[in-house]
C-alpha cells in the first residue's frame, strides 16, 4: 500500500514562522504606504533628505560659475549618475523648463519657488551707485538680483584689486546648507518628485536668491536618492535568519522527540513492548513519553504473563494427555477384534488435542526464549527447512548465494517451516510456493509466495494473532489451529524483525519477513 507523502512537523512551523513575517512585513509595508500617502515629505528629515541636500550641494558646486543658461545642461549628467532627471524651475519663465509638469507638481513648486524679485535692491550696508548694465563675456548671468558690476567678474581676481575681507562681510557672503522643499508623487502616476532650494554664493557682497531644483523619478526610492529599500531589505532578511536562528532549535528538539515517540510507538505496536525513552521534562511531551513507557511496561508485563500461562497450562496438560492416550493403547489391546470405531474417533480427537498443546508450547517458547543470534547462511537454513517441512514437493527458492543474516537459527527456521507448512495446508498440495530473499540498505528481506486463494484484504492485519482463523466455524480442517502465523510473528519479532502479510498483483498470498542486517539496541 503506498504511504501517503509526509510533511516534516519541523518544515510546518518554519512554514508558519515564515508566513508570520511575511504578514508582519505586508501590514507593515501597507502602514508605511498608508503613513507616506499622508504625505511624502516625511521622509525629508531622514536620510532621504540628506542624500538630496548632498546632490543639490552638488549642483550648485557646479553650475555656481557658470553661465545660467547652461545650468540645466550641467546638471543633466550629475542627475544622469543618479538615474533620476532634474532641472532648474524658474516661476517666471526665464529658464525653459524641460520637463513636462504634472498640475500638482507645477502648484507646489511655484509655492515652494522664493518670491523673485528682479528689482532686489542691495544690502544697507554695501551700497551700490547706479551704474550701466553690463556683463562681461563668459561672466555668469545673476538669476535673481541686479547684474554684476564689470568689476564684479567672476574670473580670476586681480591683486590689486582684492582688498582683505572684513569679518562682517565673511559673514554676510556665508552659503546656506542646500535644504530639500518637497516630495510627493504627481497626479495620474507621472512618476515622483522633490524640489531642493540651492543657494548660491554672493558676488562680492551681492546676496543672491536661492533657486528650485525639481528632481523626477520614475520610482519611489528615486533610485536610491528619495527612499532606498536594501536596509529594509537586509533588516527584514536579518529578522528572518534571526528568528529561524532562534526557533530551529527549539523545534528541533520537538521533531527529535517526537520521532522517538513514533518509533516507541511502531515497537509496540508490533508487539516488541521493551522500549525507553530518552529523558524530556514535565513538559507535555515529557509526560507522554512517561505514559508511553508506563503503558509499554504494563503491555510487556500482560502478553509475558498470556504467554507464560498459556505455555504453563500446555505443560500440565501434556502429561494428562500421555496418560490418556496410554490407557486408549491399552483399552484397544483388550478389545482386540471388538467395533473399535469410537476408539479411534477418541484417538484422533486425543492426537489433535495433544498438537494443539504443542503448537502452544510452541507459541510460548518462541515469545520466551531468549534468541542466539549468530551470522547464519540464509540458503542453506532454508534447503534444510524445506528438507525437513517439503521434502517431496517442488519449491523455486532464490536467494543471493553467500548472503548471510544475523538472527538465531532455531527461531527463523521455526517460522519458514510454518510459512512453508502453512502454504501448502492452505493453496493445496500441488501449490507452486517460492521463497526469495533480498538484501536491502538496512534489511534482509525473506519472502515466503504462494499461488493459492489468498484471503480477503480486510483480514491482513488480523492473520498474525493468536488462535486467529478466518473460518469462522473454527474448525481444524479448515482452519488450522490459528497458531501458525502467530507463532512466526512472535519467532521474528524475538530475532529483531517484523513480518508482514499482502496479497500479490497476479494472486495468492505472501508473507514478507524483514530482519535487520545487525541487531538494533533497544530503545
Amino acid at each position: 500500500m503506498k504511504m501517503p507523502s509526509q510533511f516534516p512537523l519541523l518544515a510546518k512551523v518554519l512554514g508558519w514562522l515564515s508566513l508570520h513575517l511575511i504578514l508582519l512585513a505586508l501590514a507593515f509595508f501597507l502602514f508605511v504606504r498608508w503613513q507616506l500617502g499622508m504625505g511624502l515629505d516625511s521622509l525629508l528629515s531622514g536620510y532621504a533628505g540628506l542624500r538630496m541636500s548632498d546632490f543639490g550641494d552638488a549642483v550648485t558646486m557646479r553650475v555656481s560659475v557658470m553661465p545660467v543658461r547652461r545650468w540645466n545642461e550641467m546638471i543633466k549628467p550629475l542627475a544622469d549618475e543618479k538615474n533620476v532627471r532634474a532641472a532648474v524651475f524658474d516661476p517666471a519663465g526665464r529658464i525653459v523648463f524641460p520637463l513636462p509638469l504634472p498640475g500638482n507638481v507645477l502648484a507646489r513648486a511655484r509655492t515652494a519657488a522664493p518670491p523673485q524679485r528682479l528689482d532686489a535692491a542691495p544690502p544697507a550696508q554695501t551700497p551700490i551707485p547706479p551704474r550701466p548694465e553690463f556683463v562681461p563675456p563668459g561672466a555668469p548671468l545673476p538669476l535673481f538680483g541686479p547684474p554684476p558690476r564689470p568689476e564684479d567678474d567672476l574670473g580670476p581676481p586681480r591683486p590689486e584689486q582684492e582688498p582683505a575681507p572684513r569679518a562682517d562681510e565673511t559673514a554676510a557672503t556665508a552659503v546656506p546648507k542646500t535644504r530639500p522643499a518637497f516630495l510627493m508623487a504627481a497626479d495620474n502616476g507621472d512618476g515622483y518628485w522633490a524640489g531642493v532650494l540651492l543657494h548660491f554664493p554672493a558676488v562680492r557682497g551681492l546676496p543672491r536668491q536661492p533657486v528650485l531644483l525639481l528632481i523626477r523619478s520614475d520610482r519611489l526610492d528615486g533610485s536610491g536618492m528619495f527612499f532606498d529599500f536594501m536596509p529594509w531589505l537586509w533588516g527584514g532578511l536579518g529578522v528572518l535568519a534571526l528568528s529561524l536562528a532562534f526557533w530551529t532549535p527549539f523545534v528541533w528538539r520537538i521533531t527529535r522527540y517526537l520521532r522517538h515517540l513514533t518509533v516507541a510507538a511502531d515497537r509496540i505496536a508490533s508487539g516488541s513492548f521493551q522500549v525507553s525513552l530518552p529523558p524530556r521534562g514535565n513538559d507535555e511531551l515529557g509526560n507522554l513519553g512517561r505514559t508511553i513507557e508506563s503503558m509499554a511496561a504494563r503491555l510487556d508485563h500482560l502478553i509475558s504473563g498470556q504467554k507464560r500461562f498459556l505455555g504453563d497450562a500446555a505443560h500440565e496438560l501434556c502429561a494428562p494427555l500421555a496418560r490418556i492416550r496410554t490407557g486408549l493403547s491399552v483399552l484397544e489391546m483388550k478389545l482386540a477384534g471388538a467395533n473399535l470405531t469410537s476408539i479411534d474417533s477418541i484417538e484422533a480427537d486425543t492426537a489433535e488435542l495433544a498438537a494443539l498443546v504443542e503448537e502452544i508450547l510452541a507459541f510460548s517458547r518462541a515469545g520466551n526464549r531468549t534468541p542466539i543470534l549468530r551470522e547464519t547462511q540464509l540458503e542453506q537454513l532454508v534447503r534444510e527447512v524445506l528438507a525437513r517441512e517439503a521434502a517431496e514437493a517442488e519449491v523455486g527458492v532464490s536467494i543471493q548465494p553467500g548472503l548471510t543474516v544475523v538472527t538465531d537459527p532455531l527461531l527463523l527456521g521455526r517460522a519458514l517451516g510454518n510459512l512453508v507448512r502453512n502454504a501448502f495446508v492452505h493453496a493445496g498440495p500441488e501449490a507452486k510456493v517460492s521463497i526469495r530473499a533480498t538484501e536491502e540498505t538496512d534489511s534482509i528481506s525473506i519472502s515466503v509466495a504462494d499461488d493459492g486463494p489468498g484471503v480477503p484484504a480486510g483480514e491482513l492485519d488480523r492473520l498474525f494473532e493468536p488462535f486467529y482463523r478466518l473460518d469462522r466455524s473454527r474448525s481444524r480442517d479448515t482452519g488450522g489451529s490459528g497458531l501458525g502465523l502467530a507463532i512466526v510473528r512472535s519467532a521474528i519479532q524475538t530475532c529483531g524483525g517484523e513480518t508482514t502479510a499482502s496479497l500479490p498483483e497476479g494472486g495468492g498470498f505472501e508473507v514478507t519477513i524483514r530482519l535487520p542486517k545487525r541487531m538494533e539496541s533497544k530503545l
